[in-house]
């Protein structure tokens, strides 16, 4: 499968020779569940040109959600003296290790105490995230089960259309938790040290090289994709059903390069487990300040990044989502977790984080990558 985009070819001929200047069970999805690996890789920085603008798209998908009022100081006093009574569980669309399971851990840990009720993690891997998405939507619009929601959940309907729920609409936004780079490594084994390294070695062996990454249409599949295009290379892709399995073949030496979020990542390339080689960032970044960015390059790549969002089923009452809400703002605002994400690589939320900021942003992010998977003509996985 070749990813394709039809953006701007950068020079790349003396690249060589360059240095870098277990709660309630969730009710079952309709869709098909998808049993195997399939192949797939990529990200962005391409330039979008198409009929509809990416603002105007945006303001569509924004004119077609429903958008909740404000409850009134009664109606969140009267919530807040009856939820949260059990536990609540949020789902993430990827296996443990990676770096969603890590953020929503650690989120869960501190909305416990909070909330006063327990937060429980539970993984349900498979086809993007959008597996458990989907699950999520057709939950109870209670409360007690919320979504993590994550980049590739904005173009599922290109690259899962058979799974039957529309992200836009079925999930209601809660908060933005952070935003996250992304970083391209390879095994300790490997004996490619830098960018201009993989690129002479994609070259001198076309088609042999492996990418690995979350699956098809995930951020790191659209970023390989990206890369093979800018660099002229042919490099081979295999999708996992997530990071951390990818991660498990790369440091096996199974798979050659992966671009990954940092955070899921941290730990091996500081024990010296992986070699950080590039970070998909318009600058260097402070977990990882001696590793050169994609830009340094005069690739695209710079604006690779995704983001995590905590979203529940459409419907769910506003004083339960405003409550919610809070307790997120709340929690980020805590000075030891703000310094255990940043040390990993998260960027927490700076400014205001209300339902309806999120609720614009996740809007501009659907018509923004739906028009880079349009240009990188991904195909959905069959």
């Amino acid at each position: 499968m070749d990813g394709r985009v039809d953006g701007q070819e950068h020079p790349f001929p003396a690249l060589s020779g360059m240095e870098p200047v277990a709660a309630h069970r969730l009710p079952k999805p309709r869709v098909a569940v998808l049993h195997r690996p399939f192949p797939g890789s990529t990200s962005l920085a391409v330039e979008v040109k198409m009929s509809l603008g990416r603002k105007k798209l945006a303001a569509l998908i924004l004119a077609g959600s429903s958008v909740p009022v404000a409850p009134t100081a009664a109606e969140a006093a009267e919530v807040e003296s009856v939820y949260p009574q059990r536990p609540i569980t949020v789902v993430v669309g990827f296996p443990p290790g990676g770096a969603s399971d890590l953020i929503a851990r650690h989120m869960a840990a501190y909305m416990t105490e909070e909330l006063g009720s327990k937060v429980i993690i539970e993984n349900r891997a498979g086809a993007a995230g959008n597996i458990a998405a989907a699950a999520v939507a057709q939950a109870p619009a209670d409360g007690y089960t919320l979504f993590l929601a994550a980049r590739p959940n904005t173009t599922h309907k290109l690259m899962y259309p058979f799974i039957d729920f529309d992200f836009a609409h079925d999930l209601a936004p809660i908060a933005l938790l952070a935003t996250v780079p992304l970083v391209m490594v390879t095994g300790r084994q490997s004996d490619l040290d830098d960018l201009p390294g993989v690129v002479a070695a994609a070259k001198a062996r076309p088609g042999e090289l492996i990418c690995g990454s979350a699956g098809v249409g995930s951020t790191e599949h659209l970023l390989c994709e990206v890369f093979k295009k800018a660099s002229g290379t042919d490099i081979a892709h295999i999708a996992y059903r997530g990071s951390a399995p990818a991660l498990v073949d790369l440091m096996g030496g199974r798979t050659d390069i992966q671009i990954t979020l940092v955070p899921g990542v941290i730990s091996q390339i500081r024990s010296g487990a992986v070699k950080p080689l590039v970070v998909m960032a318009s600058g260097r970044i402070p977990a990882l300040p001696d590793v050169p960015a994609i830009e340094e390059y005069q690739l695209p790549g710079k604006d690779g990044g995704t983001w995590y969002a905590l979203v529940a089923p459409a419907g769910t009452p506003v004083a339960v989502i405003a409550r919610l809400n809070r307790s997120v703002n709340t929690v980020l605002r805590n000075p030891t977790l703000r310094r255990v994400m940043e040390d990993l690589a998260f960027t927490l939320p700076a400014s205001r984080n209300t339902p309806d900021d999120v609720r614009v942003f996740l809007a501009e992010e659907i018509a923004r990558w739906t028009a880079v998977l349009s240009e990188a003509r991904v195909e959905p996985p069959r």
